[in-house]
């Protein structure tokens, strides 16, 4: 599911003489902040599906599971972790990949084992 974007950018046509304009700090309130990519060490979502890519199906190198998959993304890389609790890098997916899959955080963890629990993990 891929998730929606946002962007901002500059309103053109105005001229130097407008009304000076108040400055606001921030328009959303601190409760509904979310954390930026850099003040977090990694984000996580469930794949219950097999994980075909390059036409192969991703299979955990130790145990042989093929679904039911946590992506991790930290750092620029990619890890699956399967529910017996492997965790192997995958080279074929990168962070774009994850980013057009995965939706928005429902919440955010203090720690890694915070975010397994919470995921059923």
């Amino acid at each position: 599911m891929p998730s929606g974007r946002c962007g901002s950018w500059a309103v053109s046509g105005t001229s130097p003489s407008a009304a000076p304009v108040a400055v606001v700090d921030d328009f959303l309130p601190p409760e509904l902040r979310v954390p930026s990519h850099d003040q977090v060490d990694g984000r996580m979502m469930p794949w219950a599906q097999p994980l075909v890519l390059d036409g192969e199906m991703a299979a955990c190198a130790e145990c042989g599971a093929y679904r039911d998959w946590l992506i991790l993304s930290t750092r620029g890389e990619i890890w699956l972790r399967c529910r017996a609790g492997h965790q192997q890098r995958e080279t074929r997916i990168d962070t774009a990949w994850y980013n057009r899959h995965s939706g928005p955080a429902d919440a955010t963890h203090a720690t890694f084992e915070d975010g397994l629990r919470h995921l059923g993990y």
